[in-house]
């Protein structure tokens, strides 16, 4: 161990944990009972041991170096195996204190996310939940990022050191307002379908692929997306209140049927249902809290998505 290393105590390095947790030199101060004073002299000693400022100040509160950032999960991991040498590490949800990250799509929000907090509050109320969306290849562009779960399709492009878990599918299906002119058709026909304008939620990548469109071969081209937006629930509406098309999974179309006054088809041609996946850092696979969360995810989509997994 480098002798920079050596002078640090657990105190200080539970301080760096909690500053990552918090992002504030005020609230770290209070959780472990240090004047302002001390705080400011346990972080500079932080700063010295790893010759890394570690926090940058900004307007927007105190911003973490990518050096910091990649020593929170082997520091937390650390922590909990010395807290456990006596007694077998048990997480304990109604006693935790601690930050959990969730990333999700913007269909994953607005689909689960609501249902997952309640069950987490239930379990953990003294515990955060933070929850952030994730777009089409963002997971690829940030390295070590503070992540302990993510919910995704298989649309989303993952880094090769993440694991993930099947959760089930879902079918895709044409969405259309109640008063639209294929409202009362019992079927749509192609013809009909590429007919008329189309909604696209986009992913927020870079990628401009549109992944139904292979299932329309040649044809694709004749559909033409006059609505591009990135929210999930504003196309439901907007696809309510005009002549536009949504080709989408159905789930949170039929929770939403009757407010926003949707029909849903069948698609008139063959698509293969999207599968949906639970994701973590294979380096949190085996850390107590992070398994606690995952579980907790999985049991809220699984029953809540139409065909879940075996």
């Amino acid at each position: 161990m480098k002798s920079n290393l050596m002078h640090l105590d657990i105190k200080s390095l539970t301080g760096l944990l909690y500053l990552l947790e918090e992002r504030n030199v005020g609230r770290v101060a209070e959780r472990l009972y240090l004047s302002q004073p001390a705080m400011s002299r346990l972080l500079n000693r932080l700063r010295e041991a790893f010759d890394d400022p570690l926090f940058i100040r900004t307007s927007k509160g105190m911003i973490p170096t990518s050096k910091a950032l990649s020593l929170e999960m082997p520091l937390r991991q650390m922590l909990e195996h010395m807290d456990g040498l006596e007694n077998e590490r048990e997480f304990k949800p109604e006693k935790s204190e601690r930050i959990f990250r969730l990333q999700t799509s913007h269909y994953q929000a607005q689909a689960y996310m609501p249902t997952i907090a309640e069950r987490f509050y239930q379990l953990a109320p003294h515990a955060t939940l933070e929850a952030s969306l994730i777009t089409e290849s963002s997971l690829l562009r940030v390295e070590n990022q503070i992540v302990d779960a993510v919910l995704c399709s298989e649309y989303m492009q993952l880094p090769t050191r993440f694991d993930k878990r099947l959760l089930g599918q879902e079918k895709f299906g044409c969405i259309m307002s109640k008063h639209h002119p294929l409202a009362d058709q019992a079927a749509i026909s192609l013809d009909d379908f590429l007919s008329f304008n189309h909604v696209l939620v986009t992913l927020g990548g870079s990628s401009s692929h549109i992944y139904s469109e292979s299932a329309l071969g040649e044809r694709a081209r004749e559909r033409r997306y006059t609505l591009r937006t990135p929210y999930f629930m504003s196309a439901l509406e907007a696809v309510g209140k005009t002549e536009l098309l949504f080709s989408t999974s159905q789930l949170l179309a039929y929770r939403f049927q009757e407010q926003f006054g949707l029909t849903i088809k069948p698609l008139p041609f063959d698509y293969p249902s999207v599968h949906y996946y639970l994701t973590w850092p294979s380096e949190q696979t085996n850390d107590p809290g992070g398994i606690w969360l995952r579980n907790l995810c999985a049991g809220v989509v699984q029953d809540m998505i139409p065909y879940p997994a075996s």
